[in-house]
């Protein structure tokens, strides 16, 4: 079978997993709202806030021109993703990909970078839930909170996808109709002469004498930039539930693009709106990991405070069921090829169609969130993500210009220039993670190294399930 009939078939397959030499095992029951729900409720509406304060102290306050970069790389992403969901419409996402598209030892090791990203995000949701719900009520320690919505967040899944979706699509209406309240009450703010007093004055976005301080500069927007990647998780997410999705290689390429474009361009308003509001919030932290919560204190009062930290328990909260499914559903669709023991990360529970020995795992993986900050989890998550936005991107180029011979015309700029483009953007933003997370997350991919070798007898054989042309 030719190149050419292989994507021809793969592309047109409508979400037939017998193409794939895989049986249907979960239920086909998300539709376009629902999946585009499912990456919005990952991302959060209201995750801007989480990430706030840090790095507006970092950028000295050109927070929307950081998001400005981030979107930028998120959007070559989002269609490289879009891409390669068409011509593989199956859970495993990144992993998948690059098996399929560049080789399969490859494919283990970007799997295994991802896998940290999916993993930890529960964590990062986890230390922001603590965060705020102790100051709600301080009377209880923070690790206790941890304890509580890990138990909440793992019964929730354990359910299976038709509660989790019930669940999520409730909390992220709350949410949007505070995020509205907060855009309105800040332009009131504004234009009742706080803040810069007007909407128009361009620092909000670019600081030209701040900017020009050798502590700032492209470096350390590019490291802002890297860290705000994480509030763009949810869009990549959505492709972990392929299997779950009716009409997947349409569907799921749709969400990608409405999840990431409208997350992008809210969050580049948003911020732009806060800084206007409150200039000097970048110098005037007491404590940039509750940035949010001083912001609204400052412009909007206490008792919307109060509110917003409710706001941010019910975010992190849906964040965390969406983080914790796709982070299952990873580990599902690498046990189920083999790389991982298939007894464990490849069942599936008869009566719910969950994989639900993969979610126990994860939740006590997340334990991990009572000893790490925000900016540790951050920087951690970030790590697995950008690492595999990267491969996505090189899948791109291998699956459709070398292998599928798409050369010409506008196939260039969509199969080799723009993932191009989109590679080396997540690159730079991955050089500039801070160290610490840096060397941790090679050291993950060292083990996965080793897993990989005892695996394949030493590189000797092949992962399973890899026969494409058959």
């Amino acid at each position: 079978m030719s190149n050419n009939e292989i994507n021809n078939n793969i592309e047109n397959s409508g979400g037939n997993l017998d193409k794939f030499h895989y049986k249907q095992e979960l239920n086909r029951v998300m539709k376009l709202p629902s999946v585009v729900f499912f990456g919005i409720a990952y991302m959060a509406p209201i995750t801007i806030f989480s990430t706030y304060g840090l790095v507006c102290g970092m950028t000295h306050g050109m927070l929307a021109l950081t998001y400005t970069v981030a979107t930028l790389a998120m959007m070559f992403t989002a269609l490289s993703y879009r891409h390669m969901v068409r011509a593989f419409p199956i859970a495993g996402s990144v992993y998948t990909y690059t098996q399929r598209s560049i080789n399969p030892h490859i494919g283990f090791m970007a799997g295994w970078g991802i896998l940290l990203d999916y993993i930890l995000l529960p964590m990062f949701n986890y230390v922001t839930l603590s965060l705020y719900m102790n100051i709600l009520i301080p009377q209880i320690p923070t690790t206790a909170w941890i304890a509580v919505f890990i138990v909440i967040v793992t019964v929730v899944n354990l359910f299976g996808m038709n509660f989790t979706k019930i669940f999520n699509n409730t909390l992220i209406i709350i949410q949007l109709v505070f995020v509205v309240a907060v855009v309105i009450f800040s332009l009131k703010y504004i234009f009742g002469g706080g803040g810069l007093g007007t909407i128009l004055d361009p620092s909000a976005f670019f600081n030209a004498e701040e900017f020009a301080k050798p502590e700032v500069g492209w470096a350390t927007i590019f490291s802002g930039a890297s860290i705000l990647c994480m509030s763009f998780l949810g869009f990549d997410s959505v492709t972990t539930i392929a299997e779950e999705t009716v009409e997947p290689e349409k569907t799921i390429g749709r969400a990608l693009l409405i999840t990431c474009f409208a997350a992008g361009g809210s969050f580049i308003v948003m911020s732009y709106i806060m800084q206007s509001a409150w200039p000097e919030a970048w110098f005037s932290f007491e404590n940039p990991d509750s940035g949010a919560y001083e912001y609204m204190f400052h412009v909007l009062g206490n008792v919307v405070a109060l509110i917003f930290c409710a706001m941010m328990v019910i975010g992190a909260t849906a964040s965390a069921v969406a983080s914790q499914a796709s982070a299952v559903r990873i580990l599902f669709g690498m046990g189920r090829d083999g790389l991982l023991p298939k007894k464990i990360f490849g069942y599936v529970n008869k009566k719910t169609k969950i994989p639900s020995i993969n979610v126990i795992i994860v939740a006590v993986i997340s334990l991990s969130a009572m000893i790490l900050d925000l900016s540790a989890a951050a920087s951690l998550v970030n790590f697995g993500a950008l690492l595999g936005f990267v491969m996505v991107n090189l899948s791109v180029i291998a699956h459709y210009f070398i292998k599928g011979k798409r050369r010409k015309g506008a196939d260039i700029i969509k199969f080799l220039i723009c993932p191009i483009i989109g590679a080396v953007i997540c690159a730079v933003l991955w050089i500039n993670l801070d160290s610490l997370s840096k060397t941790l997350g090679i050291l993950w991919l060292v083990l996965g190294f080793i897993a990989l070798a005892i695996s394949t007898k030493f590189f000797r054989s092949l992962p399973p399930d890899m026969n494409l042309s058959e």
